[in-house]
């Protein structure tokens, strides 16, 4: 039986489509961090196609600053992917960020929330969504490092001669910021991030040129970046809110303010963060379900006329 015309077919259509769109990444371009328009196309015909690839992580600190208007901590770290042999010719840079997780991988915490779930009890689910969604993490637990799934693809892509940076964004993941402040937070990671290579590629100096250490033994690598990193090709790439968080970057100017923070003071409206989110089996005061982890918010998304738009997690 059909039921092409019905409500319920209706409803099973917007379904499929939102689940399409929460399953698809984000492919932006952005302008050159000298204002120039740029191209992620693959490296000259002239260069050698790279057959061997390294990897090199940096980590400036989990704290490295804290979010405008929240004084929330973020981190700067990454991995990258990059041609064991750059050559004479700069290579494209393609920067990657992850979606939304959680930020501690906490068993004991991630089995309590899930029997507080089936117990729906909310309060200790809340509690131990906490500890999921905290950051830094606390001494002893490891943080989950999101940034380091898309391997496979920095790979990749290095093969075919780009040097790709992925980025962890925990810090954000676990923050209080939401909508447009939390994809105009994911941007400005991105251009921090930029900012960093753009210093290490014109001099060899700044905040990256000691704080390499090679991706499968941790130790100190020195690796000579200097000229070979194109910043006038530049490619970004996200995952769900990652995609938010290019998009975001790629349509909006370095140098614009961000999304006005919420009032503060006791009476100020606030968001819940992501630990204290509770399932959507569970309406808040007013009928309204907030959505956790494993759902998806289906909304129309909008994004700039030639850039793939993405509807965030």
């Amino acid at each position: 039986m059909h039921h092409h015309g019905t409500p319920t077919a209706a409803r099973r259509r917007v379904l499929r489509a939102c689940g399409l769109a929460a399953s698809t990444a984000a492919l932006v371009v952005p302008q050159a961090l000298a204002g120039s328009p740029v191209s992620a196309a693959a490296p000259a015909a002239t260069a050698p196609r790279p057959r061997d690839v390294a990897a090199v992580t940096y980590h400036l600190g989990d704290q490295a600053y804290r979010l405008p208007g929240t004084g929330e901590p973020v981190e700067i770290g990454a991995i990258v992917h990059y041609p064991r042999d750059l050559g004479t010719t700069p290579r494209p840079l393609v920067v990657q960020l992850h979606g939304w997780h959680e930020t501690c991988a906490d068993r004991e915490a991630a089995a309590a929330r899930d029997a507080a779930e089936r117990a729906q009890d909310w309060d200790a689910y809340a509690a131990a969504s906490q500890k999921l969604f905290s950051w830094p993490c606390v001494s002893g637990t490891r943080p989950i490092a999101g940034h380091r799934g898309y391997d496979y693809l920095g790979e990749e892509l290095a093969r075919q001669g780009f040097v790709v940076v992925s980025i962890s964004a925990s810090g954000i993941n676990a923050s209080s910021v939401w909508g447009d402040e939390n994809a105009s937070a994911r941007a400005d990671l991105i251009n921090k991030h930029l900012a960093l290579w753009q210093q290490l590629s014109a001099s060899g100096r700044g905040g990256l040129a000691d704080g390499f250490r090679d991706a499968a033994t941790g130790k100190p690598r020195r690796v000579d970046f200097r000229h070979h990193v194109d910043l006038n090709r530049v490619g970004t790439m996200g995952h769900s809110r990652g995609g938010a968080g290019v998009t975001w970057q790629a349509a909006v100017p370095a140098s614009a303010p961000s999304p006005a923070a919420p009032p503060s003071g006791r009476n100020s409206p606030k968001r819940p963060n992501a630990g204290s989110v509770p399932p959507p089996s569970r309406p808040s005061s007013g009928g309204t379900s907030w959505t956790t982890r494993g759902s998806r918010e289906c909304r129309p998304s909008s994004g700039t006329p030639g850039r793939t738009a993405h509807t965030p997690m």
